[in-house]
């Protein structure tokens, strides 16, 4: 038996060695090893709290912080099994190098003792480490577009005025105003919503937040504003007062219903005309020349109502002032008239008579539209004789005044007076 077994050993070894590469060859030709890739892997930071807790932020840069392709050679049936999720990238902060990189490790979580080689299209991971800053802005709000027609929007407020950013010191440094906008196009009434918050540069251009490693203690906040209807109104002015003496105002005052804008809610504008500027505000008092002032409307506007644009405000006003001018004019006497003549006596004018002379006063453009034949004169005998404490009448020649029917615009500075002759009537 011995024999048997030790009978030909080489050829025997020789056999099985045979065996053995056949069954590899053929092993390998059902399962060969293959290269196979897989594509943005994304890097693991490990212990980046080394990092942070120290006040410091991070970022990746040139894109390390993403393998584009990594390439797997290892038996078909294990790379069968694996997809990109499979992938494990990973880059350790206690690895990390004087030049801020960091060297990466491949590792898969299926079947990774049968991969032969696992290798990415970069190596090492790119950090820009730098302090970490915190500040506090402003929060400022905009509109964009345009109210409907006939209205103007109103001041915006929002629920909160302070926003806290942090982040990397070189990118806080860059952030100078953070800001919410409102769309109000077509608007009509007020509007309440959210808006969210967004913070510029120097540039005023967006930062972005995420690829700038920012962070926000706020990023939306409550935003309210008014909308507001305006009419047009005029203004009226009362000018209180006289001129002094020998002057007269011409009723012009330049600026009386000057319109402005106003704005409030419809039931505040519902029944306003006007705006109306008290007397006592313009006093053209012993004035002797043109009277100029400049008049704040807003105490005069009514509750609920404002001026749509605040130059309005202070108008200028300016009354004329003229001095008086004087014309002599003669009145016949049968243009003048005698009244309550006393009972049983006659009267009639002096033969010396003839006119009356009236020395008129007022603007040059009112004297120079008088005419004579205008006006006429009235003689209320009775009224005189009362005014003068005369209860006994007798005969006799008496100097009375006479009243003319003047415009308002003129006037007689000095009383007329005609020369009547008083004579009691027979029995006949």
């Amino acid at each position: 038996m011995k024999n048997k077994l030790t009978n030909n050993i080489g050829l025997k070894l020789a056999s099985v060695l045979l065996a053995v590469i056949l069954w590899l060859v053929v092993t390998s030709m059902n399962n060969p090893v293959v290269s196979d890739y897989y594509y943005n892997i994304p890097v693991t930071l490990l212990n980046a709290d080394l990092i942070t807790d120290s006040g410091r932020v991070y970022e990746f840069i040139e894109g390390t912080n993403v393998i584009g392709r990594v390439t797997v050679k290892a038996p078909r049936s294990v790379n069968n099994e694996l997809t990109a999720e499979n992938i494990i990238a990973t880059a350790d902060v206690n690895e990390i190098s004087s030049l801020d990189t960091i060297s990466i490790k491949l590792t898969t979580n299926v079947s990774y003792n049968q991969i032969n080689t696992i290798e990415g299209s970069i190596d090492t991971v790119k950090l820009k480490i730098e302090n970490k800053k915190s500040k506090a802005l402003s929060l400022k709000a905009t509109t964009s577009g345009q109210v409907a027609p006939g209205y103007i929007p109103g001041d915006i407020t929002t629920d909160q005025n302070l926003v806290r950013i942090s982040g990397p010191q070189s990118v806080v440094d860059k952030v100078t105003k953070a800001s919410v906008n409102l769309e109000i196009d077509g608007l009509s009434s007020d509007i309440v919503t959210n808006a969210e918050i967004r913070l510029y540069d120097g540039e005023n251009q967006v930062v972005d937040l995420e690829s700038n490693h920012i962070t926000m203690n706020i990023k939306t906040v409550g935003v309210r504003m008014s909308i507001w209807q305006t009419a047009s109104v005029p203004v009226n002015f009362s000018v209180t007062g006289e001129p002094a003496q020998g002057y007269r105002s011409t009723g012009e005052v330049e600026g009386n219903g000057a319109a402005v804008t106003v704005a409030g809610k419809p039931g505040a504008l519902r029944n306003l005309t006007s705006i109306e500027v008290p007397e006592g505000v313009l006093d053209i008092t012993d004035m002797t020349q043109d009277y100029v002032a400049e008049v704040d409307i807003r105490p005069y506007l009514p509750e609920g109502v404002f001026l749509a644009n605040a130059e309005e405000a202070t108008q200028t006003v300016t009354v004329r002032i003229q001095g008086e001018a004087s014309r002599r004019m003669e009145i016949p006497e049968e243009r003048i008239r005698l009244v309550n003549i006393p009972e049983g006596y006659r009267a009639e004018f002096s033969e010396e008579e003839g006119g009356i002379d009236i020395n008129v006063v007022g603007l040059s453009e009112d004297l120079s539209a008088l005419q004579a034949d205008n006006i006429t004169g009235t003689i209320d005998l009775k009224g005189w004789f009362s005014s003068q404490g005369i209860e006994v009448i007798e005969p006799g020649t008496y100097v009375v005044e006479v009243a003319f029917n003047l415009p308002e615009e003129v006037a007689i500075p000095n009383p007329a007076r005609a020369t009547l002759y008083l004579e009691e009537l027979g029995e006949e």
